[in-house]
């Protein structure tokens, strides 16, 4: 059995991407939604997730996510330790090597 992380994301509304498209090479990463809307884009395909709707992004998928609206979502994020950590990078400000933060935790930008 694989470790993995559940983290509770609480996402304000913003206008495109929450993220850029990026892979994880080596983690899965899910989404469940709690509250609110939140599009995920996986590889081509943009898939709209309401309450209670889950999808998982296998390891190697570029992927992204959006809120939806006005009302921004509650989300359930599972997702490897690895994937967990450069979350925690990339929102600390610690490094300003952005491409190496991506690299040191096996996942690029697309």
């Amino acid at each position: 059995m694989a470790d993995f992380v559940i983290r509770e994301w609480r996402l304000d509304p913003f206008p495109g991407d929450q993220a850029p498209l990026h892979v994880h090479h080596r983690g899965d990463e899910a989404f469940y939604v709690l509250d609110g809307l939140l599009d995920v884009q996986d590889g081509t395909l943009r898939h709209r997730l309401e309450p209670g709707s889950l999808h998982v992004v296998t390891a190697g998928s570029p992927h992204t996510f959006a809120t939806v609206g006005d009302t921004g979502a509650r989300i359930l994020v599972i997702m490897s330790p690895e994937v967990d950590a450069l979350v925690a990078a990339l929102h600390s400000g610690e490094s300003s090597d952005l491409a190496s933060v991506w690299e040191q935790h096996h996942s690029s930008l697309a």
